[in-house]
């Protein structure tokens, strides 16, 4: 189970050279938030902007580091011309998820997601600091239907059912 939430802040390697070119800053999602777009690196020694890497481009997502074949796989890009159609993950972090009947599920804590494909295969859900001690946070498979509102999550009242827990803290 990755998180993507673990991404941020690993160093970005280009193993052609054995340089760190940048830091994973920020992860993109598609608009559907059922795959990761793409990558924003920070800090790179060529240029003090960010750049973006596709998901598709990134050669291995490993626990310490993300590695890339060479640095040409970076781009420069604005984000807000592509906005309506991409979500930065800190914008879906700490939002309430309820169900359409109005039942509270917890808060999206992270998103799981293949290493492999960058499909998303679920979201972390908190039910409270207490509770993600003792019995460890929620997990939720992706809901087929769901809004994104500006500080909510809505899903179908099945997802209610499907939450199940995860791994302990």
């Amino acid at each position: 189970m990755l998180k993507l939430g673990d991404l941020l802040g690993l160093p970005v390697l280009e193993v052609e050279t054995g340089a760190q070119i940048g830091a994973v800053q920020e992860a993109v999602l598609d608009s559907n938030l059922t795959s990761v777009k793409c990558i924003l690196v920070t800090g790179s020694t060529n240029d003090s902007g960010s750049k973006q890497i596709l998901f598709r481009d990134l050669l291995n997502i490993g626990r310490d580091a993300v590695t890339v074949r060479n640095s040409s796989v970076m781009f420069s890009g604005d984000l807000s011309a592509d906005q309506e159609f991409t979500t930065q993950l800190h914008e879906l972090l700490q939002k309430e998820i309820f169900t359409e009947n109005g039942r509270n599920l917890g808060v999206l804590v992270d998103i799981i997601y293949d290493v492999a494909s960058g499909k998303v295969q679920g979201y972390e859900v908190s039910d409270g600091i207490i509770t993600d001690l003792i019995c460890g946070r929620l997990l939720m498979p992706l809901p087929q239907a769901q809004v994104v509102g500006e500080d909510k999550v809505i899903v179908p009242d099945a997802m209610a059912g499907l939450l199940h827990p995860g791994p302990p803290l």
